[in-house]
């Protein structure tokens, strides 16, 4: 590079040169031109040093830097040529050789005589050189001669002794090597079978070491340096042996059989981590460890969010939890607006500092903290013990009503006056046959269950409103614990497969193989007969069958709400539950140290790989949940609905509690919340339950009224401060006990009536107006309120967004749905009519106006234990009290409806005997008597023995329902003798109406004085009911009776006298007395002697009229018409 630069600088040089030599041929002959030329010719002499500089430089010793400068001086010569300096460069060079020469002599001159003395001394040692020559040319031939075969034969044994050395060394590190090969295979194996992957493959990496090392790598001492040492010196001696010493054990037959060994160890090694995936895999499905740890966790957050922060849950500690929401509850109904029927109901029935703490104490002894007290709370806040007995059935499970008349009466009112009736039908709906040994029904008041030999009795709303996989005292509790606490370490298979897969390079068939088994699906509902052809058109894929092992989609739904949600809710958590512990990676192998191996940086928390499928897996088991549920909510009933939204609502806590860092969590309120549809489902199943539990207990009343005990008289009479509201009469409550029967003897003032009537002891004991079908009833009703109310709260929990009241409206609309189909299954109709008992029916209309009177009470109870609960907010408050009012209106117009209904049946009943009697009676009877009776006809004495009958069992009636009875069936006597006496009477004899006998044809005055006698005595009757103006349904009959026997008839139908006709008798029809005329049947001459003769020669007090003045007064009555 240097040189390059200098050759460039010469040439620039040269090249100013050539410019100023050229540029001086431009001056003209002046006296500029020795100027000119001693400067060209001063430039030319430096131009010629330079090359002369640069040929002269100072070669280097390397080979490319002496062809550099052999091009140098090639390419100065060229150049001087070029420029036409060669003649001077020529001269310049042999003036310094020249120079050099002359300086060379004189340097030798200057040092000949030291040369000359060295050259002297040189010579003289040349005589002990070679005497020195010839001693060592004796001492070579000795040694030669008498050495060198020893040295020799010593040597080629040494040289044999280091090679027999040297094959024992080999030999001994080769039979080492083996039995290490062999010690680390059967470590290996054993390893293995133990399902330890780690130490397995190490050792199975050491030995492929061993085996592939080369053998001068595992020979003891210095062999290996003698042999570099060797290799350095060039020395060929150990060529033959360098292929001995670097080959290694594979290539023995033993090393053979090893290296086949090892993938065999290895694919052990995978099988063993397969098979214990696959047991894995088999414990949760099959073996039940996940549904086990799944139905641990239900319960803890069961446990929890009963219990609640604080302990002031509903299941929390007591006192405190249920006087405090009691309190505060108080305190808010006391707030609202007293204009309203149910604002002051809401205070009848409950004084806090009374039934407060005796509330909370009872609840204390009833059950422990837990799910079993939240469900006795619950209905406790509902007024349910305040109202009821204990042991009292519920009537909502309608699957498990299989009891007798006597257990459907939960209260002492029932018991005292139940039913002497003998074995009674059960209900068939929804109904299977319980196996034997299993628990009673859930009607009962407590239901028994045992755990570890002691027997446990739960309570009828804990068993109704809780779901068995949720109570504490479950018999695999401690199991199911024990699987929860152990299921950090129960992972250790899946991180030992993992483990085993990643030390052999094969992480995506672990992660591959494990999708695979873990979060699959299978085909259900396909390859049966309407899967023709197996086209697999009706081909379905479940996970959830997937992860519990069975077919979901099989089953009925009351086996699907018993036992399959339970245990899918319990293995989807379970699931959760695992994969939680498998993300967490808490597991450590007594194996995994700080040894390294193979992949010595692996971490031993690599699930997070499987966060993505396990996630979308889960998701797809809570949608399918959540599917299931609201597929099957349309076959189930409400209790099973109420215990299946509890579990769903500690299903979803358990799920937050158990994985919160699973991105499911985000979306479980969409995938469990239910829509408004099921909320509308529950309200129709508890209509079509309660119309079908109402219609049996109907059916089992022997519509008789309910006796006044002595206990309810003494409870009824007793008296408190004003302050203080009366207490509810247990059996008896929302004001049943004050609807009693008014005293008979008003109504029936003979004697001898009451001895042919069922109400014989009517005189003796009080009645109620309702009989004991009423308390079931409303006890029904109230029961099936509350678990509709817990089944409402339950899916607010589960996200369920209610509008306008809330959660309280759809309470409310299912007690009016229930309350007016329960108005409707209390009237047993069909039997009604077949039976024709107006003592039924009455009794039924009865029923019915009970169960409207309690309505205000019982709407106040639901909104008292509504706030107890928390159902209700306080800004709400307001409009649910109008809701509620509105709602309380509805139901009452559906009972009115209902009793009004009833009284159209039983008005009904009534006409149709009454019209069966006169048929009977007055079929053919002969109304031409020809003499006076004293006493009243036959048909007369037994329709009035009819309606005494009828009026005597109208004591459950109210008194205007009472009395408008009494007026119909009086007035459709005395309308039906009307038209039989003033229908007219067509040529075949037949009526113009619908009834059963044609009207009276023939009539005389004597058969109108004997009609008469009967109309006196219906009067007489009419005036014995104590009814007031009962006797004016008679007037038209009476009139017309008494007209016709009045001997003033002819003048009175005259048209001057119409002012004192209507005076007389306002009831007379000019029309109806022209058609009996038409009917009347005159006296001859002969007939009146007779009469005469018969009564001793006296005038008669009646009017006997002959046929031509009968056809007078119709002429006269007919004129007037027109």
């Amino acid at each position: 590079m240097e040189e390059t630069k200098t050759n460039a600088r010469i040439q620039n040089d040269i090249d100013d040169d050539v410019v100023d030599i050229l540029g001086a041929k431009n001056v003209g002959p002046t006296d500029d031109a020795e100027i000119i030329a001693s400067r060209s010719q001063r430039r030319r002499e430096e131009a010629v040093r330079r090359l002369v500089n640069d040929v002269h430089r100072r070669p280097d010793p390397s080979a490319f830097q002496v062809q550099s400068h052999e091009w140098l001086v090639a390419s100065t010569v060229a150049t001087a040529l070029e420029r036409g300096l060669d003649k001077d460069l020529h001269s310049e060079l042999v003036q310094e050789a020249k120079e050099n020469s002359a300086r060379i002599g004189q340097v030798c001159h200057d040092h000949s005589d030291a040369f000359l003395a060295s050259v002297g001394r040189v010579v003289a040692l040349g005589e002990p050189s070679r005497e020195l020559a010839k001693t060592l040319e004796l001492a070579n031939d000795s040694l030669q001669s008498n050495t060198a075969g020893t040295m020799l034969e010593a040597a080629a044994l040494l040289e044999h002794s280091k090679q027999a050395n040297q094959r024992a060394r080999t030999l001994a590190g080769m039979v080492t090597a083996c039995r290490n090969v062999a010690v680390l295979l059967d470590r290996a194996r054993k390893q293995a079978s133990l399902g330890r992957p780690r130490a397995a493959l190490d050792a199975v990496d050491e030995a492929r070491t061993c085996l592939t090392a080369p053998v001068s790598s595992l020979m003891l001492g210095g062999t290996n340096k003698n042999h570099l040492n060797a290799n350095k010196n060039g020395t060929s001696k150990n060529s033959g042996n360098s292929h001995a010493e670097n080959m290694s054990l594979e290539e023995t037959p033993f090393g053979c059989r090893a290296m086949i060994m090892l993938p065999k160890i290895e694919a052990e090694v995978l099988n063993g981590a397969r098979r214990g995936l696959n047991r894995w895999f088999l414990a949760l499905r099959s073996g039940g460890d996940g549904a086990k740890s799944g139905r641990a966790v239900l319960r803890k957050c069961a446990n929890s969010m009963s219990v609640g922060p604080g302990q002031l849950g509903l299941g929390g500690h007591l006192p405190p939890s249920y006087i405090w929401r009691a309190k505060v509850a108080d305190n808010l109904l006391a707030r609202c607006d007293q204009k309203s029927k149910v604002a002051r109901a809401v205070r009848a029935g409950y004084w806090f500092e009374r039934d407060g703490p005796k509330e909370a104490d009872r609840l204390a002894g009833l059950s422990p903290p837990g799910m079993e007290r939240r469900a006795e709370a619950f209905s406790m806040a509902f007024g349910w013990y305040r109202c009821w007995e204990e042991n009292a059935p519920l009537m909502v499970d309608i699957s498990e009503l299989n009891l007798s008349t006597e257990n459907l009466s939960g209260s002492r009112h029932g018991s005292r006056h139940g039913s002497r009736h003998g074995k009674r039908g059960t209900l068939s709906f929804r109904g299977t046959q319980r196996p034997s040994g299993a628990a009673k029904s859930m009607n009962v008041g407590q239901v028994s269950t045992s755990t570890s030999g002691k027997e446990h009795k739960r309570s009828a709303w804990s068993a109704l409103l809780t779901p068995a996989i949720l109570f504490e005292d479950s018999p695999s509790r401690i199991e199911d614990d024990n699987k929860l606490m152990g299921l950090p370490e129960s992972v250790h298979p899946v991180r030992r497969a993992e483990l085993a897969f990643n030390l052999l390079r094969r992480s995506d068939e672990f992660v591959q193989y494990y999708e695979q088994n873990r979060f699959g699906d299978m085909k259900i509902g396909g390859g049966g007969k309407g899967d023709k052809g197996g086209d697999g058109k009706n081909e379905q894929r479940s996970s959830l069958s997937s992860l519990t092992g069975d077919d979901v989609s099989v089953g009925t739904d009351r086996v699907f709400f018993a036992k399959s949600l339970p245990h899918l809710c319990a293995s989807v958590v379970g699931f959760s539950a695992v994969e939680a512990a498998l993300e967490l990676g808490n597991f450590a192998d007594d194996e995994d140290d700080d040894r390294g191996g193979r992949n010595g940086g692996l971490s031993t928390n690599s699930a997070s790989r499987f966060r993505d499928s396990s996630a979308r897996y889960e998701r797809s088991l809570v949608t399918e949940l959540g599917n299931l549920l609201r597929s099957r909510a349309i076959g189930a009933s409400l209790a099973e609905l109420a215990r299946a939204s509890c579990l769903m609502a500690a299903f979803r806590s358990a799920l937050k509690i158990v994985h919160p860092s699973s991105t499911t969590r985000r979306l479980d309120k969409e995938l469990l919340a239910m829509d408004i549809d099921i909320v509308m489902i529950a309200l129709k199943v508890a209509q079509d339950e309660q119309l079908k539990v109402t219609k049996k207990i109907a059916s089992e009343d022997r519509k008789e009224a309910m006796v006044v005990t002595t206990i309810d008289h003494m409870n009824s009479k007793k008296k408190r401060p004003d302050a203080i509201p009366d207490e509810e009469l247990i059996g008896l409550p929302f004001g049943l006990h004050e609807l009693k029967q008014k005293s008979s003897a008003k109504m029936n003032s003979l004697g001898e009536v009451t001895r042919n009537t069922r109400y014989s002891h009517a005189q003796k004991d009080e009645l109620y107006t309702f009989s004991k079908a009423v308390p079931d009833v409303v006890r029904s009703i109230h029961a099936r309120a509350i678990a509709c109310a817990a089944f409402t709260l339950s899916q607010e929990e589960l996200g369920q967004i209610y509008k306008g009241s809330g959660a309280a409206g759809y309470v409310l609309d299912c007690v009016e749905a229930c309350i007016s189909v329960a108005a409707v299954g209390m009237q047993d109709g069909d039997a009604i009519l077949e039976e024709g008992s107006v003592e039924r029916a009455v009794q039924t209309m009865a029923n019915i106006a009970a169960l409207q009177h309690c309505l205000p009470r019982l709407f106040g109870t639901l909104m008292r234990g509504m706030c107890h609960v928390g159902m209700i907010k306080p800004d709400q408050l307001d409009e649910t009290f109008q809701y509620t009012e509105n709602t309380r209106k509805g139901a009452e117009k559906a009972c009115d409806k209902q009793v009004g209904h009833m009284y159209n049946m039983v008005y009904k009943i009534c006409c149709a005997k009454i019209d069966s009697h006169i048929n009977f009676a007055l079929d053919n009877f002969q109304w031409v008597s020809k003499a006076a009776r004293e006493i009243p006809n036959a048909y007369c004495e037994g329709l009035i023995q009819y309606l005494r009958t009828v009026f005597s069992s109208l004591g459950p009636m109210d008194e205007g329902s009472r009395f408008g009875l009494h007026f119909s069936c009086c007035g459709h006597v005395a309308e039906r003798l009307v038209k039989l006496l003033t229908d007219p009477v067509h040529g075949d004899h037949q009526s113009t109406s619908d009834d059963g006998i044609p009207p009276i044809a023939r009539i005389d005055a004597y058969g109108l004085k004997n009609l008469a006698l009967d109309v006196y005595e219906f009067e007489r009757f009419t005036d014995s009911t104590g009814v007031p103006q009962l006797s004016e349904c008679f007037n038209e009959l009476k009139s017309l009776t008494e007209a016709l026997l009045d001997r003033d008839l002819p003048m009175l139908l005259m048209r001057e006298n119409l002012s004192f006709r209507r005076k007389k008798y306002p009831f007379l029809s000019l029309e109806k007395v022209g058609n009996i005329l038409e009917k009347y049947v005159g006296m001859g001459l002969g007939d009146k002697l007779m009469g005469t003769m018969g009564t001793n020669q006296k005038q008669p007090e009646i009017l006997t009229m002959e046929k031509k003045e009968v056809q007078q007064l119709l002429r006269m009555v007919r004129s007037q018409e027109q």
